[in-house]
C-alpha cells in the first residue's frame, strides 16, 4: 500500500476524532451552561416565591390587625371610673370635637376611628374620661354595651348632612331607649357650613322632642374652624355643663 495514502488516511481519522472532541466540548460547555442558566432561573422562581409568601404574610398580618381592632373590645372600665361616652355616626366630627374639648383648642382629626378612643379631659379639679366608639356600622353594636357604663351621653351629629339625619335619628332613639335616665348632650356639629341646619331643624330632624321628661337633655350648635384657634363659646359652655353633669351623676 502506498504510505502517502495511509498517512493521508490516518491524517483525514485524526481530523475526525478532533471534530468528535469539539463537539463533545462544546456540547458539555452548553450543558453546563443550561444548567447554570436552569439554576439561576430556579433561583429566581425561589425569590419570587419568598415575595409572595411575604406579601401573603403580610397582607394576613394586616387583615389580622384590621380584624382584631373590630372584634376586641378595650379593657372593661372600672365601675367607679365610669367614663363620658361619645357617639354618633361616622364622619360627624366626634374626634375633632373630643380633642377640642381637651386642649381648649381647635385640633381637627385626619382620620376616622376605627375602634375605641379613650381620653381623658381636666376639668377645675377633677378630672373626666370620655371614650369615643368608632361610628361606622362594625362598632355600634359595641355602643349599648357601654351604655350602662355611661355616666352621660354626648352624641355628635352633622348638621349639614342631611341625608343620614334620619340614621342619625334611629341610632340616637335605639341608645335612649336602652337606658330611659342617662342625660343626653346633643352637638349640632359643623354650623359654620352653609348648607347646615339650624339647631332648630336639628331639633326636629331628630325629634328629640320624644327623649321624655325624665331625662336631661341639651342641644348645642358646635363648630370648629381653623386649627389651633380657641373653641367656640358654646363648645366652651358644653364643656363646663358636662362637667357640671358627671359630676351630679357620680
Amino acid at each position: 500500500m502506498d504510505r502517502g495514502k495511509v498517512k493521508k488516511r490516518e491524517k483525514g481519522r485524526g481530523t475526525e476524532k478532533e471534530k468528535i472532541r469539539e463537539k463533545e466540548k462544546k456540547g458539555k460547555e452548553k450543558g453546563e451552561e443550561e444548567r447554570s442558566m436552569s439554576k439561576e432561573e430556579d433561583k429566581e422562581k425561589s425569590r419570587e416565591r419568598g415575595k409572595e409568601t411575604k406579601k401573603e404574610k403580610e397582607e394576613a398580618e394586616e387583615e389580622g390587625k384590621s380584624i382584631s381592632t373590630l372584634t376586641r373590645p378595650p379593657l372593661e372600665p372600672p365601675e367607679k371610673n365610669k367614663q363620658i361616652l361619645v357617639l354618633g355616626l361616622d364622619g360627624a366630627g366626634k374626634t375633632s370635637v373630643l380633642y377640642s374639648l381637651a386642649s381648649n383648642r381647635v385640633q381637627h382629626s385626619v382620620a376616622p376611628t376605627q375602634g375605641f378612643n379613650a381620653v381623658c379631659i381636666d376639668i377645675e379639679d377633677s378630672q373626666m374620661e370620655f371614650l369615643e366608639i368608632g361610628g361606622s356600622e362594625p362598632f355600634r353594636s359595641y355602643w349599648e354595651t357601654y351604655l350602662s357604663k355611661g355616666l352621660l351621653l354626648i352624641f355628635v351629629v352633622d348638621s349639614a348632612d342631611h341625608k343620614r339625619l334620619p340614621e342619625a335619628k334611629k341610632c340616637l332613639h335605639q341608645l335612649i331607649g336602652a337606658n330611659p335616665v342617662l342625660p343626653l348632650v346633643v352637638f349640632a356639629n359643623k354650623q359654620d357650613l352653609e348648607t347646615a341646619y339650624h339647631i332648630t331643624d336639628i331639633h326636629e330632624a331628630l325629634a328629640l322632642s320624644e327623649v321624655g321628661n325624665d331625662r336631661k337633655m341639651f342641644l348645642f350648635g358646635t363648630h370648629l374652624t381653623k386649627n389651633g384657634s380657641e373653641i367656640p363659646s358654646t363648645m366652651q359652655d358644653a364643656k363646663d355643663l358636662i362637667a357640671q353633669l358627671a359630676a351630679e351623676v357620680q
